[in-house]
């Protein structure tokens, strides 16, 4: 009898046992769920605020960029007013066409609008020939010099002979800017000498078949305003090892 009677507090405390089992699981499961959850919280609040200082950041630049832009109007019209009261006018005209030649004033006319961005959607293990690398905006630039460009920009930065293009992780730096996709070159020249030899060439044909798909595309424009070299008041880092043999 005594037998009988233990086999059902067996069961209840078996019964029991597995109640507080499942309990004590439900409630990790709702602990490690609220803990992920407020990671996951926490990582979009961080990627929030990274973008808005991102923001912000791109905002003061292009505030700074202005006020450069300004400051070096100012000084190239107090060198012209200078030069002028001292009876200095062929030595200004000469500081003109050098300064134009060099890339330190803005220039305008007819060419072209060249975008190359990545095949939309890439992914990380993708083909990488399906995103721009800076031996593609090199490449372009070497087409356009090739097909008469007299003059270039990406990204708004003028390119002159001290520049530099160089991938660095997935953004390409140009003039000490990092520049990011898509890519906007604009190349002053005859518009459509400049479309056709990007059209005909054959590594763009081959970078934009399907399964590569990177986007290469060129409008003609009757005018285009490229901008003056931005760090032509400090040409005289790029200089300083050169030196003049006397004769």
């Amino acid at each position: 009898m005594g037998q009988v009677l233990a086999r059902p507090k067996n069961r209840q405390r078996v019964l029991l046992f597995i109640l507080m089992l499942s309990f004590g699981w439900t409630v990790m499961s709702h602990i490690t769920s609220v803990g992920v959850s407020q990671d996951r919280r926490d990582l979009a609040d961080r990627i929030r605020q990274r973008q808005e200082d991102l923001r912000l950041y791109e905002e003061q630049h292009a505030i700074l960029l202005r006020e450069n832009e300004q400051l070096q109007q100012k000084k190239e019209e107090l060198i012209q007013e200078l030069l002028i009261s001292e009876g200095h006018e062929e030595l200004l005209a000469t500081l003109e066409r050098v300064r134009v030649l060099a890339g330190f004033t803005e220039v305008s006319g007819p060419g072209i609008i060249l975008t190359l961005d990545d095949k939309p959607g890439f992914k990380i293990g993708d083909n990488e020939d399906s995103i721009v690398h800076d031996t593609d905006l090199k490449h372009a630039l070497d087409i356009l010099l090739g097909a008469g460009a007299a003059a270039f920009s990406i990204n708004g930065n003028r390119l002159v002979n001290a520049s530099d293009l160089k991938c660095i992780g997935l953004t390409i730096r140009c003039n000490q800017q990092r520049l990011s996709p898509p890519y906007v070159i604009l190349a002053l020249g005859d518009p459509i000498r400049l479309s056709e030899a990007i059209e005909h060439d054959q590594t763009f044909n081959f970078r934009q078949m399907p399964g590569i798909d990177l986007i290469v595309r060129a409008q003609k424009s009757d005018r285009i305003v490229i901008p003056a070299y931005a760090e032509s008041d400090n040409i005289e880092r790029f200089i300083d090892m050169l030196e003049v043999v006397s004769p």
